[in-house]
């Protein structure tokens, strides 16, 4: 009786071992993680799981948009941008805040593209520097990225203390050419690279940032008039600048010489959330055709976005001072959140809308 008692008592122990050992880490049924119900309770710890945070944003002085935190808690970066038709199409012109687009030489454009919050590791064609561009470029206390510039643009930088990055000092720090378009259509940059340049220069700190007024939520400017497109007339066919409004997405889509403007890497066209025109009295001041724009003053100034024109005009005090836009009024001007585009035409040129 003793032995039949042990062994029952054998059998039970075993029996025990092997389901205790069903239930434990490594069987079939448990894979080795926490078991977690809809309460954030962790039954293997025996604690609550706290879920990840999700990123805090803070909105972009420059384009009003929603970013990450700390991605504007650094210095612009103002990179000049070659728009003859052997540039096109260009590449990171999409990852901009803001653009200008002023006319160079042979009735050729040619863009200022300001970065704060976004970056492209393929940008360009770069080009080369002008006085007026680097009076736009001072609104942002910005740093400046290009390739060589007239003589008056050079002298400027030398007498004004520009952050430069010009290429013929950083070269391949940041700068390349590819082999697929021919010189001067064919220097390309990278915005990283650049402020890491800038960054061993002493370039890159806490600069003062120009201030935008942004539309909040079903927000419009007063006065406007229904425009869904905008025809800048430049005398040469090649320059013409068409901006379509979009009323799926509420942007404006850019054309240029008569086709869709397109990025190089993503294929998809340019767009807008504003337009602005810009009315600057223009000469040209030498046998190669390049230009005194005058940028410090007051003029006309239109406005599009939501499908709405309004006409103001512009204002700016100094060298450095910010240019304000204002309505008729004298009312500051909204800015719809998103890229803006500034276009800044001679006072004579044609626009259609």
């Amino acid at each position: 009786m003793k032995k039949q008692t042990v062994f029952i008592l054998l059998i039970l122990g075993t029996c025990l071992l092997i389901f205790s050992g069903c239930s434990g880490p490594g069987s079939g049924n448990d894979d080795g993680r926490d078991t977690v119900n809809s309460s954030g309770y962790s039954q293997r710890e025996g604690k609550l799981k706290v879920p990840e945070p999700l990123p805090r944003t803070v909105r972009c002085p420059l384009s009003g948009d929603m970013v990450p935190e700390g991605t504007t808690d650094r210095r612009p970066l103002a990179v000049m941008i070659e728009n003859a038709p052997a540039a096109r199409p260009q590449s990171g012109l999409d990852k901009a805040d803001i653009i200008y687009e002023i006319l160079a030489e042979g009735e050729i454009t040619r863009f200022l593209a300001v970065y704060l919050h976004g970056d492209t590791s393929e940008l360009g064609p770069v080009r080369s520097a002008r006085p007026y561009y680097i009076e736009r470029m001072f609104e942002y206390n910005a740093i400046y990225a290009y390739c060589g510039g007239s003589e008056d643009a050079k002298k400027m930088v030398r007498v004004q203390g520009v952050a430069s990055l010009d290429e013929f000092g950083v070269g391949r720090q940041a700068y390349w050419r590819i082999k697929e378009r021919q010189a001067p259509h064919n220097l390309y940059t990278d915005t990283e690279k650049l402020r890491q340049v800038g960054e061993k220069r002493g370039y890159e700190k806490t600069v003062a940032l120009p201030g935008f007024s942004f539309l909040g939520e079903g927000e419009e400017n007063p006065g406007g008039i229904s425009a869904d497109k905008v025809i800048i007339n430049y005398l040469k066919s090649y320059s013409v600048v068409r901006w379509d409004y979009d009323t799926g997405t509420g942007l404006y889509l850019r054309s240029n010489g008569g086709k869709a403007h397109r990025d190089a890497v993503t294929g998809r066209q340019l767009t807008g959330a504003n337009i602005i025109i810009q009315y600057a009295k223009t000469r040209i001041i030498d046998n190669e055709g390049r230009r005194d724009i005058e940028m410090v003053g007051s003029g006309r100034a239109l406005l599009l976005t939501g499908g709405q024109v309004y006409t103001g005009k512009w204002s700016k005090r100094g060298m450095r001072s910010q240019t304000f836009f204002y309505d008729e009024n004298g009312a500051e001007w909204k800015l719809n959140p998103g890229q803006t585009w500034i276009e800044v035409v001679p006072a004579t040129l044609k626009i259609e809308y």
